[in-house]
């Protein structure tokens, strides 16, 4: 991924580098973050069907 380290050893290493930066990262954290909403959202909707089953029994 381009990381600059290439003798096997932090020695002359000058600061911190991301090598993911720019790989659309960006673009799969919300698509997770959709992802995770919409689980949310349809598993709360099934327990309150499921709890609202049981209490007209």
């Amino acid at each position: 991924m381009g990381s600059p380290i290439t003798s096997g050893t932090w020695d002359g290493f000058a600061g911190a580098y991301y090598t993911g930066l720019g790989s659309g990262e960006l673009l799969w954290l919300l698509a997770t973050i959709v992802l995770l909403v919409i689980a949310i959202v349809l598993g709360a909707r099934h327990e309150k069907e499921a709890y609202d089953a049981v209490q007209k029994k």
